[in-house]
């Protein structure tokens, strides 16, 4: 609680000035407090930023790595599965793992803030991708009968019914 002088106080020599005074040192002295406070949340945030970072990198090579491979062998849901989990046909948290159930897993994601690693699901429940490490989308194309990589911006083609990015913590 501020402790305020009386109004008829006019000296600055009084006692209740001394109440300023003692406030503005214990301002102060918190505001350091919270200034270093601040510093190390924010240290951590970033630690904590970097080992996502890191594992989404990852996934995102992981996924690069089968680029040009048929969709006989991997359909949309099984290129997530064997990224994350290490196996094309897989469950999660008792899920077997389709493409529907990507919008059920992770973190949502805004789409400005997506990163490679991160997985894209069709609203629709039928497709999905991963971003890749140029932050475009990996997926496998039933028009290519291929994995392929395609624009971010060209989105709205692969998902007519629109998307969500999740961030999926995987398990390979």
């Amino acid at each position: 609680m501020i402790r305020r002088p009386p109004r008829s106080t006019q000296s600055r020599s009084s006692a209740a000035s001394d109440v300023y005074k003692r406030q503005g040192i214990n301002a102060e002295y918190m505001g350091n407090k919270f200034k270093e406070e601040m510093k190390i949340a924010i240290l951590l945030g970033l630690l904590v930023a970097v080992a996502v970072c890191q594992d989404g990198v990852k996934y995102a090579k992981r996924a690069e790595s089968l680029l040009g491979r048929s969709r006989a062998e991997f359909v949309c849901n099984q290129v997530n599965n064997w990224v994350l989990f290490g196996k094309k046909d897989t469950t999660y948290q008792g899920r077997y793992m389709l493409a529907d159930q990507y919008l059920n897993v992770g973190q949502r994601i805004p789409d400005g803030q997506r990163q490679p690693g991160d997985v894209i699901v069709g609203l629709d429940g039928a497709h999905c991708g991963m971003i890749g490490s140029d932050l475009n989308i990996i997926h496998s194309s039933s028009s290519k009968y291929a994995i392929i990589k395609i624009p971010f911006s060209s989105a709205q083609w692969t998902f007519p019914s629109g998307w969500q990015i999740r961030r999926v913590k995987g398990t390979a």
